[in-house]
């Protein structure tokens, strides 16, 4: 991430300019809001000071009747309108709050893949969504305490020149005051700061394990296995290391709040004694000395208050700067003079002398691999499990960069290729499946509702093996996956799962097909039947098939046996068995129970 440290004004121009942009009314009614809300204090102030002068002095009735009504009456107008104020800038800051949330959460969605298995990128995430966590804290809360800023100086001026009238040796010793405590609140704010890092990591962990205990996919292995206790020991260690810093933090803003005390009783008892002599012995109305008894009050609090609010604007702009880092951060390799990809039926894919190794590892899983598949060809890669099978697959739809070497495709680099557009050639099957909770027709075509081929979505169900479960269903291929958006939306098993993924793969109908482990939770009957199935889907695409289960192999053209990153054997299936190597080893342990599924599958 970035690490470029913005003034305060820097980032309040960034974010004035953003919410100028998305909603210019946000400013005509927020500051009608800050100025109301700036003048009733005073409206208070001098009703009561007025209405003790008339009855201390004259007493006259009409008097005292008209300042009652014109307080009352000006008091419920100002308390109307700032209500009504209130309820037209609250929901569109609201939706503000969420406009900046957005722009991080299309960041993570469209940074390179690989930055979602960093840890450092993790934490810098987690650091920024500071800046975006509440309506209090980050940008939010300093949109709040910016509009009512604006607010306070009016207030402030005002109290300012009644001081002052009072005496200006009162008004320079409240601003000192007030001055010592933000200066002491500053420093709290910044060492509070320098723990964001340990803040953020012990945050991700804690909102990881909270994920676990409260997501129900993994309620069958919680109680199984009798996790529950080691994961609620996991989830306070983690908390305990987080209230720690806390209590550290919450030390510091106590001595503090300690000193504020201090100079509040010396302040206030000084001045109140003040007051009290010039009713005494200089002739000071008894509605004077409420007004300055309250002005000097309220004057105190209220610098105090914007003095606190500058300090937590110039504390949560730290957090806006690390926003602002992980926003203008590239973490996007693309090529911004892309060459269109040819326009073919088929492709041809050669990897040439591929090395790669993860961000902050030393091991390489490829060194120098080499490999060419052909235009129209099916090839499998078989390999023990763990071995880097899907590595090459994360390679080939560049979700990872080669550390070394390049890929081609029809002789071109893939990294000369629009992203986007490489995206779009292929119809993978990973080997980890997730469904969103949205329809059945959503999750295969993931398209809005208003573009998807019904018909094609019926079709790619029906050839994944899935129609007697969907026709099964009350509301079809309209039914919601998932309880989490509607309470209605059913649980798919492993299997099912992944049939509905096998239907996407063949929804989308992309020229390049990748199978990575898709049958892993189908038994063996359903796979061979779908394997056969995506074999005549496939025709005269080109096709890679990912397994250590052998069931794939024998509708390939031909087999690579990957084996510690490189490739030991290849060849067709017969010319691997007639090596009799470790492919005729692993296919020999696996013959007789494919075999017996072949029959089975053909009612022999």
């Amino acid at each position: 991430m970035k690490n470029s440290k913005r003034s305060v004004t820097a980032n309040i121009e960034f974010l004035v300019k953003k919410v100028w942009k998305w909603d210019k009314k946000l400013f005509f009614y927020f500051g009608l809001y800050t100025i109301v809300t700036a003048i009733v204090p005073f409206i208070n102030i001098f009703a009561l000071k007025f209405l003790l002068d008339e009855l201390m002095g004259a007493n006259r009735g009409e008097r005292l009747i008209t300042i009652l009504l014109s307080y009352v009456i000006i008091s419920a107008a100002l308390n109307y309108f700032n209500a009504y104020l209130e309820g037209a800038y609250a929901p569109r800051l609201t939706d503000i709050g969420f406009r900046f949330s957005n722009l991080m959460n299309e960041k993570c969605m469209n940074m390179d893949f690989k930055y979602t298995e960093d840890t450092k990128t993790l934490n810098d995430i987690e650091t920024a969504y500071r800046a975006v966590s509440g309506t209090l804290v980050g940008i939010e809360g300093v949109l709040r305490k910016l509009f009512g800023l604006f607010g306070s100086g009016i207030t402030f001026l005002g109290y300012i020149t009644i001081v002052v009238n009072l005496s200006p040796w009162i008004l320079l010793y409240l601003i000192d005051n007030v001055v010592t405590i933000y200066y002491l609140t500053i420093r709290v704010k910044k060492y509070e700061y320098r723990k964001k890092d340990d803040i953020s990591e012990l945050k991700r962990k804690s909102d990881y394990i909270y994920d676990i205990m409260s997501n129900f996919a993994y309620g069958k292995d919680v109680r199984i296995f009798n996790l529950s206790k080691r994961i609620a020991n996991k989830f306070q260690y983690i908390n305990m290391e987080l209230v720690k810093i806390q209590k550290d933090i919450k030390y510091k803003d106590f001595k503090v709040m300690l000193v504020d005390t201090f100079l509040l009783l010396i302040r206030e008892g000084g001045i109140y004694a003040y007051l009290i002599y010039k009713v005494l012995y200089d002739d000071m109305s008894i509605g004077n000395f409420t007004l300055y008894f309250a002005i000097i009050g309220g004057f105190a609090a209220w610098m105090q208050k914007i003095l606190e609010d500058i300090a937590h604007i110039n504390a949560q702009n730290l957090y806006i700067n690390d926003y602002r880092n992980f926003l203008e951060t590239d973490l996007k390799i693309e090529n911004s003079n892309y060459v269109d990809i040819p326009k073919e039926e088929n492709y041809e894919i050669e990897f040439k002398n591929v090395s790669f190794k993860y961000p902050s590892s030393e091991g390489y899983i490829y060194k120098n691999l080499s490999l060419k598949i052909n235009k129209g060809q099916r090839l499998a890669i078989v390999e023990v499990n763990g071995a880097g099978k899907t590595t090459f697959v994360k390679l080939l739809t560049r979700l990872y960069e080669p550390t070394e070497g390049e890929i081609l495709l029809n002789g071109i680099k893939i990294s000369k290729f629009s992203k986007d557009e490489y995206y779009k050639l292929f119809s993978v099957v990973f080997q980890e499946i997730k469904m969103f909770a949205f329809s059945i027709a959503e999750n295969i075509a993931l398209k809005d509702t208003d573009k998807i081929d019904r018909e094609k979505v019926v079709k790619s169900i029906h050839r994944a093996g899935m129609k007697e479960k969907i026709d099964s269903l009350e509301k079809g291929i309209d039914t919601s996956l998932l309880k989490i958006l509607d309470s209605t939306g059913i649980e798919l098993s492993g299997g099912e799962n992944q049939k509905l993924a096998l239907a996407r793969g063949l929804y989308k109908d992309g020229p390049i097909v990748i199978l990575d482990e898709p049958t892993a939770a189908l038994d063996s009957i359903a796979e061979y039947n779908i394997y056969k199935s995506f074999n005549d889907m496939i025709g005269s695409k080109t096709a890679l098939f990912i397994s250590h289960r052998l069931a794939s192999t024998q509708f390939c053209d031909v087999i690579a046996f990957f084996e510690d990153g490189e490739i030991k054997e290849y060849g067709t299936h017969n010319e691997l068995l007639n090596k009799n190597g470790k492919y005729a080893e692993m296919f020999n342990v696996q013959a007789s129970y494919y075999k017996d599924v072949s029959l089975a599958s053909e009612g022999v």
